[in-house]
Order: structure tokens, then C-alpha cells, then sequence
């Protein structure tokens, strides 16, 4: 290689390593989402939503139909609401879901959930009523969101 060519990579380099570094510590400003869920909509009134709670106890929530909350709610958790929250959340046995479950019934909602906590990396796709824990949990979820983190009676 050319000793010209080489003033010019060097300043190249440290450029892109600074460009890298700099990225990083963007990304580690912005909390980590510890769980999310977004619900698709069916021929009936199934509620379409999509919830996101951060490490750092922030909860969005954007209603889109069948939902008492329209539109996009933000709200940071009490330690107490958190909680609660990650209680509903963890009644799931993220370790052993599949990624994805279908059923052959027609018109049902699918349920997109990423689970991200202690460790445990989950996404799971959920097309029907089964499992029963994956059910239960979004009905509680959107319960507890509703009627006690927004007060939506």
C-alpha cells in the first residue's frame, strides 16, 4: 500500500470508530423495553392495541379499537403498578413458550408478545385461544391498563 493512501484510511478509521462509539452510547440512553404487545383486529369486536413497558417503569399504551383508551396514553409506573404489572406479565412461563401458536379457526386476532427480563428473551406469536396462559395474561393486561394505571371505567 502506498504511504499517501494510508493518510488518507487513518483519518477513516478514527472516524468510523468514533461514529461507532458514539451510536452506542445513543442506544444506552434509551430505556430497554421489558415487554410489548400488540393485538390485530378480527371481524368482530376484539380490542386492537399495542402496550410497551421500558426498564425504567414507563408505560405506553395506544389503544387503536374495542379499547376504553383511544389513541396514545404514556404514563411512568408506581413501584406498585409496576409490580402488579410485571406480576401479570410473568404468569407466563416465558422459558417454555413456543415462538408461535395457530389455530385453524378463521377471523381471530393474532397477539404479538416480546418478553425481555432477568435474562429471558421471548417472541411469541399467538394466532387463537391457546395457550390458556398467554389468554388470560392480555385479558388481565388490558384490564389492568384501562381501569388502573389510566382510571378508564
Amino acid at each position: 500500500m502506498h504511504k499517501s493512501s494510508l493518510l488518507y484510511l487513518v483519518p477513516l478509521l478514527f472516524f468510523t470508530l468514533l461514529s461507532c462509539k458514539s451510536n452506542k452510547n445513543m442506544s444506552s440512553e434509551s430505556p430497554e423495553i421489558i415487554f410489548s404487545l400488540n393485538t390485530t383486529s378480527c371481524m368482530g369486536e376484539c380490542p386492537v392495541y399495542e402496550l410497551s413497558l421500558y426498564g425504567d417503569k414507563k408505560l405506553v399504551f395506544e389503544g387503536k379499537e374495542h379499547t376504553a383508551l383511544e389513541g396514545i396514553h404514556k404514563k411512568e409506573l408506581t413501584d406498585e403498578q409496576f409490580e402488579k404489572l410485571m406480576g401479570i406479565i410473568e404468569m407466563a412461563n416465558w422459558v417454555d413458550l413456543k415462538p408461535t401458536y395457530r389455530s385453524n379457526m378463521t377471523d381471530l386476532p393474532t397477539q404479538n408478545f416480546i418478553y425481555n427480563r432477568n435474562g429471558v428473551n421471548a417472541n411469541v406469536s399467538k394466532y387463537g385461544s391457546e395457550p390458556k396462559e398467554l389468554r388470560e395474561m392480555s385479558d388481565l393486561i388490558l384490564t389492568f391498563v384501562e381501569e388502573e394505571v389510566f382510571e378508564q371505567k
